[in-house]
């Protein structure tokens, strides 16, 4: 088992959660860095027993130097939570060490990946380095995404089942699963199968982008997070509303398993 997946494991024992809390702070909403910085770790500190992850996007956090980015990290491991940099890396193999390196200096211990540059091993291999795990993009959740990901292939699977063969070639870490229109349980079945039961399956669309939670989590297998941001982040009661998202996933979980998390 990799030391990160047996974080992860621990992250989920302790908080009894398998929700990712979504920090995307909103420039509009949050235009200076520090207020950013600040909201950002005020949702850390309400939600954080409700939770066992925090995942960062890139997109929203550009302007965070590496010393605001570890004021992050270190608050988020404050509370025993594993931390994701959603960047989506994606580059030549010298690049993709360079940005491995520097989000260890971050303090992240996983990034998102995006395989299409066939860099992933590379991935693998620099992030085992510095002890940083790599979930790699495997089906994104928004609409447009099956233009390439569901595309079939000349022998007759999906592109996203190519990058599949491939994660679980390069040994990484888990795969990222969008909560796509058009996913089925069957499909994330298949996934779960194809990536074995130590590798962590991540799922974002759940809330604001109206992905089915029960897709996610009755088909997911153990090793699940599920990602779910602007619901809770812009909740009028942040709290309340990752408990009540977390009680509902225990509850499936339950139901699903007849175990508790």
């Amino acid at each position: 088992m990799k030391p990160l997946i047996t974080k992860y494991d621990e992250a989920v024992a302790r908080h009894r959660s398998v929700l990712c809390l979504g920090l995307d702070p909103d420039p509009a909403s949050h235009p200076s860095t520090d207020e950013k910085l600040r909201f950002c770790l005020r949702m850390v500190d309400i939600v954080s027993k409700h939770v066992s992850a925090v995942k960062v996007n890139e997109n929203f956090v550009r302007d965070f130097s590496i010393t605001e980015h570890r004021k992050l990290t270190e608050a988020i491991h404050s509370h025993g939570l594993i931390t994701i940099y959603d960047c989506k890396m994606n580059d030549i193999e010298n690049t993709v060490r360079a940005g491995i390196t520097q989000v260890s200096k971050m303090g992240y211990d996983f990034i998102t990946f995006n395989p299409v540059m066939g860099t992933l091993a590379a991935a693998v291999k620099h992030g085992e380095t510095h002890q940083v795990g790599v979930i790699v993009l495997l089906h994104p959740s928004n609409p447009e995404s099956e233009k390439y990901f569901r595309t079939q292939l000349a022998n007759g699977k999906k592109f996203y089942e190519k990058i599949l063969e491939e994660t679980v070639a390069a040994n990484a870490d888990g795969a990222v699963v969008g909560l796509h229109p058009k996913i089925t349980g069957e499909e994330v079945i298949q996934i779960r199968s194809k990536l074995g039961e130590d590798k962590i399956i991540l799922f974002p669309g759940v809330g604001a982008q109206g992905g089915d939670l029960e897709t996610a989590v009755l088909n997911g297998g153990r090793r699940i997070l599920v990602n779910v941001g602007r619901t809770i982040i812009y909740s009028p009661e942040p709290e309340q509303t990752a408990s009540e998202i977390n009680s509902r996933i225990n509850e499936l979980r339950h139901v699903h398993t007849g175990k508790n998390i």
